[in-house]
């Protein structure tokens, strides 16, 4: 049976917002991109006990520094004018639509001011009583900083993760992500194989449309998120560092990649 979902509805107006959960971050919003209600799933991010949410407005164009002051990057001369951000945090039936008439909030986020390149960090706490089981990332090594051989390891487990998706070799990739989809079937209540073979399907059929982006150590962008036990792959573009893209503008299918250091190795966590 499906779990009951931990959904934000997020509704912004030219705004840079980006929506963390127990220090993990979950969106990225651009202006444009909210201006009507957004419902960001978070069941998977949710812990037993005391919960933290939060959001970074005027975040970064770059995620590990996003939130730094960047008056000097090339998106500062754009970003300016009224703006304004609504979140409602609640926790829906699995068939329950997203909408204004949903369940009670559990907690609400308000805000209305000026874009600037100053980023702003507003938090919320809330309480679960019990949540959906034990995260491996919850028990990962947790990490002190990112430093230079910190950073050459995570590169060189992201490089074999995209040595595979380069040679074509799904079902090794799919099994390399069998702890992130076994907590991602458990924090919805449905079964894994199901998700194994969807995201086995996307992949072949993806693959063969799109070209996948060559992974340029100088173009990663690594931060720790969930309090030092996740690094988040990125690219200083802000995409993912797992990318399928076509040409130009075109779509693009993107792999989110959180990793981290478990008793058996570097997983993927999230």
């Amino acid at each position: 049976m499906a779990n009951p979902r931990f959904i934000a509805r997020v509704e912004t107006k030219n705004l840079r917002a980006e929506i963390w959960i127990n220090r993990i971050p979950v969106a990225m919003l651009l202006p444009g991109e909210a201006d009507g209600p957004a419902g960001l799933p978070l069941n998977e991010f949710i812990v037993s006990g005391r919960n933290q949410i939060g959001v970074v407005l005027h975040a970064g164009p770059i995620a590990s520094r996003s939130t730094e002051p960047w008056p000097d990057s090339k998106q500062a001369a754009a970003y300016s004018g009224a703006a304004s951000l609504t979140l409602q945090l609640a926790q829906y039936a699995d068939d329950q639509p997203v909408h204004r008439d949903g369940p009670p909030a559990i907690l609400s986020i308000e805000w209305q001011g000026t874009a600037e390149p100053a980023p702003r960090r507003m938090e919320r706490e809330f309480q679960v009583a019990s949540a959906f089981g034990r995260w491996g990332w919850q028990d990962a090594e947790q990490l002190p900083s990112l430093d230079d051989a910190l950073r050459i390891r995570s590169l060189d487990y992201i490089s074999r993760l995209h040595g595979l998706l380069a040679a074509g070799q799904f079902a090794t990739f799919v099994e390399e992500s069998a702890l992130k989809i076994e907590e991602y079937a458990r924090a919805y209540g449905i079964l894994a194989e199901p998700v194994r073979r969807s995201m086995l399907q996307a992949l072949s059929s993806q693959a063969a449309a799109l070209h996948l982006r060559p992974l340029d150590p100088q173009a990663i962008d690594l931060r720790l998120v969930a309090g030092g036990r996740m690094i988040e792959c990125l690219r200083t573009d802000r995409h993912h560092a797992l990318e399928f893209a076509g040409e130009g503008e075109g779509p693009t299918f993107f792999l989110p990649t959180m990793i981290g250091v478990t008793t058996l190795g570097w997983r993927m966590l999230r």
